[in-house]
């Protein structure tokens, strides 16, 4: 499984206005807290006096702690709009994991050569090949390990690993009779997944894992295939 760690200057912003927040929220609610302290005149059996310092139990100073309030709410509000922010950074942030090619046969239109090449989280190629496939249209599977929204403070992206290329057709009774061409990458689901998938509904560190698909017609145009927060998209390269 690839998880993209997106750090960059947003991220660090947003992390240190987290860490001002989380330090206002705690200094605002040590200070509705009061431990009053009073001199209290102590005599021994001796006759000897002496003095020494009585701290009282902690209690809310709602009259005094207006101050501390405000802050209370300012604190809230920083680890709020932190989150807001960093939620639609992951959301548009999306990572170019692979690019693809693909035309039919001049003589065989049920039949076409598809040119894939993976690429790393910075965008370099890792792989590329050509495969001979069945079918007028391509789908590249992939699956999908979904973080729960708290965890895009730290610039964590959904993981994702790309596991089967497939050949499918645009008519539906080729799609049910015909053969079809399927190309397992990078040793196909494996038991990460099927360990994390059933794990899932428990966890407090998986929001959700499942499988996710992208398909586009072999019409000799080359995708760009990007993974999202949610999933696989394409769209035409360079637009």
């Amino acid at each position: 499984m690839n998880t993209p760690i997106q750090v960059g200057p947003p991220q660090l912003f947003l992390f240190l206005i987290a860490v001002i927040g989380i330090a206002l929220l705690i200094s605002s609610l040590m200070g509705l807290m009061s431990g009053q302290r009073e001199m209290e005149l102590f005599e021994d059996e001796d006759g000897r006096q002496y003095k020494r310092w009585r701290k009282h139990r902690r209690r809310f100073r709602w009259k005094r702690g207006t101050g501390g309030v405000l802050m209370l709410i300012l604190a809230l509000f920083l680890l709020w709009l932190t989150f807001s922010i960093q939620s639609y950074l992951g959301l548009t942030n999306d990572v170019k994991v692979a690019q693809v090619h693909a035309q039919t046969f001049e003589n065989d239109p049920q039949h076409m050569s598809v040119s894939l090449t993976t690429l790393d989280n910075n965008g370099k190629p890792i792989a590329s090949k050509v495969y001979s496939m069945n079918g007028d249209r391509w789908q590249l599977e992939c699956t999908m390990v979904k973080f729960p929204s708290w965890m895009n403070i730290f610039g964590i992206h959904s993981s994702y690993k790309l596991t089967r290329l497939e050949g499918t057709y645009s008519d539906p009774n080729l799609e049910s009779t015909s053969k079809h061409t399927v190309v397992t990458l990078n040793g196909g689901d494996g038991d990460f997944f099927k360990t994390v998938y059933k794990q899932a509904w428990t966890s407090p560190f998986v929001d959700a894992a499942y499988g996710n698909a992208v398909f586009q017609p072999a019409d000799s145009q080359t995708y760009d295939v990007y993974v999202s927060q949610t999933g696989l998209y394409a769209k035409p390269a360079g637009k």
